[in-house]
């Protein structure tokens, strides 16, 4: 599974007014809740909230993955890029400018560990993260992951 299964443009969001984790974990809510009646904003932000409780899920280098689990069918994801940052628990103690949210199906509680760890190792590469921090609007940020994790078929003349 890659990054670009998980988003759609309607959950990625571009944002300057963001200041907190409280409103940045609630805009995620937000956007992961949209065009699914059987989710809601409320529960999706108390289930990030109890999560992070457990431990933060700041990774460094601007970026974090926070995640739980609710009775859905498939994992899904919302991206916030942030122009500021918030000021959280960070290893390298940078301000976090991506967060990238995922929700998985309860049933998948214990098998989405190789989710994180793929998104991990794709959010922390700098040159992606300079890359998509100059984008300012979501259905761009959708089509440069589209072009970085599907590249169009390359056909050679005969």
């Amino acid at each position: 599974m890659d990054i670009t299964s998980l988003l759609s443009p309607e959950r990625i969001a571009c944002e300057t007014e963001v200041s907190s984790k409280k409103r940045a974990f609630e805009r995620l809510a937000e956007m992961l809740a949209s065009d699914q009646t059987e989710l809601e904003p409320e529960a999706i932000f108390d289930a990030l909230i109890n999560r992070e409780k457990l431990g933060s899920t700041t990774l460094g280098n601007g970026v974090a993955i926070p995640h739980a689990c609710r009775p859905i069918h498939s994992p899904r994801g919302a991206l916030l890029l942030l122009q500021d940052g918030i000021k959280m628990d960070t290893p390298d103690k940078k301000p976090v400018q991506l967060f990238m949210a995922i929700l998985v199906p309860t049933e998948e509680q214990n098998g989405h560990t190789h989710l994180i760890t793929e998104l991990t190792s794709i959010l922390l590469q700098k040159s992606m993260l300079e890359q998509i921090s100059q984008f300012h609007e979501p259905k761009t940020v959708m089509d440069y992951l589209v072009t970085l994790f599907n590249p169009p078929e390359q056909r050679f003349a005969a």
